[in-house]
C-alpha cells in the first residue's frame, strides 16, 4: 500500500507545476479555506433550509429531512441511502455562493468556457460542482474513473471521508467493464475481493487516504477511485479539463461517444475539437 503527500500553504502556481504537470495525486488542506460552506453546511442547515424537499435515491421517494436523520443514525450494519452526483448549480442555484469563488487549485478548467456550455446540463457533470450527502458505514457502489477522463477534486465539506485509489497504470489489474462502462471496475466490492474471480487483482497498489473537514484531495485523469464514509458526511466533487490532460480526456470522450452515441459521434467529436480551440 502507498501513500499520497498531504501539503499546505503552497500556492495554486506551485501546485499545478508540483503535482498537475508532474499527474501526482495530493490533498491539499487549504484549497477552500474562505467557502462559506465550511461553516454553514451542516447536517442541521439541510434539514431545515430543505426539510420537505422531495428526492428520489434509489428508485425511492424520501424527503431530505428523512435522509438527514437516516444518514446521522447510519452505521455499518445499516447504512442510510447515498443522495450523490447532485448537480449543484441546477438542483441548489441558490447555493453556489457559498462555493464561489472558484478556488484556484481547480483552474484553468476548460469546461467552464462558454463554448462548453452545453456539457454544463443537468444531464452533463463536466465542469460542475457535484454534491454527496451520505452517512456512517455507506460506500459509494463502484470502483471507476470520472467521466470525462479529467481530473478531479473532491472537497470534503463536512465530516469525514475514506477513499481508496489505484493508479492508470494499475487498469490491467481491476478488470475494467467493456462498452461504454469501460470507465468503471467488474469488480463488485472493492473491499471483499474473490482471488478466484479476479486473480490479478493483488498486483494493483491500493492507496488509502481519510479526507477530513475542510481538506481536498486531487488526482489525475483515469486514477481508479472509491469511497466510504467515517461519518455524516457532504461533499463535492468537480472534473477539470486543462492543457495537462486534454488529449486523455478527448480520448476519453471519443471511446465513451462511439459506444453511446454510435452514429452522431462524429458529431459530438467535431463540436469538442472546436470548442477547445476557442478556449
Amino acid at each position: 500500500m502507498s501513500s499520497i503527500p498531504t501539503i499546505e500553504g503552497i500556492s495554486a502556481e506551485e501546485f499545478r507545476k508540483e503535482f498537475v504537470a508532474k499527474r501526482k495525486p495530493a490533498i491539499i488542506r487549504d484549497a477552500t479555506k474562505n467557502w462559506k460552506a465550511l461553516k454553514k453546511w451542516t447536517p442541521q442547515f439541510w434539514k431545515s433550509r430543505y426539510h420537505d424537499k422531495p428526492l428520489t435515491i434509489d428508485n425511492k421517494k424520501i424527503q431530505m429531512s428523512e435522509l438527514i436523520d437516516l444518514a446521522l443514525e447510519s452505521n455499518e450494519q445499516n447504512p442510510a441511502p447515498y443522495y450523490r452526483n447532485i448537480r449543484i448549480a441546477h438542483e441548489y442555484p441558490e447555493l453556489m455562493e457559498d462555493i464561489s469563488p472558484e478556488s484556484d487549485f481547480c483552474l484553468p478548467n476548460y469546461f467552464l468556457s462558454s463554448v462548453f456550455k452545453p456539457l454544463r446540463s443537468p444531464l452533463f457533470a463536466y465542469g460542475q460542482y457535484e454534491l454527496f450527502i451520505g452517512g456512517k458505514g455507506r460506500s459509494f457502489p463502484y470502483l471507476h474513473f470520472d467521466t470525462p477522463g479529467a481530473d478531479t477534486f473532491i472537497h470534503q465539506i463536512y465530516g469525514v471521508k475514506d477513499l481508496i485509489l489505484f493508479s492508470p497504470d494499475d487498469s490491467k489489474y481491476l478488470y475494467p467493464k467493456t462498452g461504454a462502462e469501460f470507465n468503471v471496475s467488474s469488480i463488485p466490492d472493492i473491499e471483499n475481493v474473490s482471488i478466484e474471480k479476479f486473480p490479478l487483482f493483488p498486483k494493483a497498489t491500493k492507496i488509502e487516504v481519510t479526507l477530513q473537514q475542510g481538506e481536498s484531495i486531487y488526482f489525475p485523469s483515469g486514477w481508479w477511485h472509491t469511497a466510504k464514509m467515517q461519518s455524516f458526511s457532504i461533499s463535492i466533487g468537480i472534473d477539470v479539463a486543462n492543457e495537462y490532460n486534454w488529449n486523455v480526456v478527448e480520448n476519453f470522450l471519443n471511446n465513451k461517444s462511439r459506444a453511446k452515441l454510435k452514429f452522431f459521434s462524429p458529431v459530438f467529436m467535431t463540436y469538442l475539437k472546436f470548442a477547445r480551440k476557442l478556449v
